[in-house]
């Protein structure tokens, strides 16, 4: 396995593992006694999916707008195409 990557954004700390099985990443999201894990992969059309909205019916609407924002801002710095998915059809982007 891949080195972790650990970075610590916006009082969060982001752990990433790249290709813990084939295409599959390990990403975690903590912050004090809170950890979520947020399924993550490369997809076969090249940019990596990021899918946190199933957090959504664990956290309140706060919590899971400040993981969207950490998730945004540790795809941006880590440089790869990225679509980041707020619900099952809704996402962002950087250029996909």
């Amino acid at each position: 396995m891949n080195a972790a990557q650990i970075y610590l954004l916006n009082g969060w700390t982001v752990e990433f593992h790249k290709n813990i099985h084939m295409y599959s990443h390990d990403l975690k999201l903590s912050k004090g006694r809170e950890l979520y894990q947020v399924f993550c992969e490369d997809t076969p059309s090249g940019f990596v999916g990021i899918w946190p909205y199933e957090l959504k019916e664990t956290v309140t609407d706060a919590t899971f707008q400040e993981i969207l924002a950490v998730l945004r801002k540790w795809a941006s710095l880590s440089g790869f195409q990225y679509r980041l998915y707020s619900s099952q059809n809704d996402y962002e982007t950087n250029g996909v």
